[in-house]
């Protein structure tokens, strides 16, 4: 198995997935948005990591999509060999695969900041947003210390502070230009939400709050193959 792959896959199950705490389906839900990353992304890497052809559907009740699959063997590995755990993140942890390797971390950051990431750009002293902002938000707990190690461990800068939000969560924050462009260089997110934001600010020098990705890619007169 591709080790880098797989780490890219944990990550997005630790962002945005759930391992079914009694069945074998494992699920990760996004935007409306995320149907482009979940379609050139997602389902391709797990085709090519267990062989199985997930299904993408609506959920009109969140106003989402989700991707899922159902199998045993991928499930008992995945929590018996990897060391995920089924049911409510609350106990998650990073396995050890990833933690140890530098490279492996790189892939796994990846695939966390793709699903569970945010790209912002606030005005500071100007009337356009234009200074980028990165974040990965998560509930208080060893899981959210390990991530703060994980990126310690690979010379990220950051800020970290306590949020009302997931009562009383923590924020991690990457800002200002050059973070950005190493962040990019270095982690190169796979998810055309993010990537379509970067690539309109590098083009225009600022952002445009609450903007489509498809207004976003059509400013740029590109194609949405592009943003991965």
């Amino acid at each position: 198995m591709n080790n880098k792959k797989l780490a890219e896959f944990i990550g997005i199950i630790l962002g945005d997935g759930h391992l079914h705490k009694k069945q074998n389906t494992i699920t990760i839900v996004g935007s409306l948005e995320d149907i482009h990353y979940y379609k050139k992304i997602v389902s391709p890497l797990i085709e090519e990591l267990f062989d199985i052809k997930p299904t993408i559907k609506r959920r009109k009740d969140r106003n989402a999509y989700y991707i899922y699959f159902n199998s045993k063997k991928t499930m008992d590995y995945l929590t018996k060999e990897i060391g995920l755990i089924r049911g409510n993140k609350i106990n998650a942890i990073i396995p050890r695969l990833i933690s140890k390797d530098k490279k492996l971390i790189l892939h796994f950051l990846r695939g966390l900041f793709d699903t569970d990431g945010c790209l912002k750009f606030s005005k500071q002293l100007k009337e356009v947003n234009y200074y980028p902002r990165i974040r990965l938000a998560f509930r208080e707990s060893n899981f959210t210390l390990e991530i703060k190690e994980l990126i310690s461990k690979m010379d990220f800068n950051f800020s970290m502070w306590k949020s009302d939000r997931f009562n009383g969560g923590v924020i991690y924050e990457r800002s200002g230009n050059k973070n950005l462009e190493k962040w990019f260089k270095i982690i190169k997110p796979n998810n055309p939400v993010h990537t379509s934001k970067y690539y309109f600010w590098k083009k225009y020098g600022h952002y445009i709050p609450r903007s489509s990705l498809k207004s976003r890619i059509n400013s740029l007169n590109l194609k949405i193959d592009t943003f991965h």
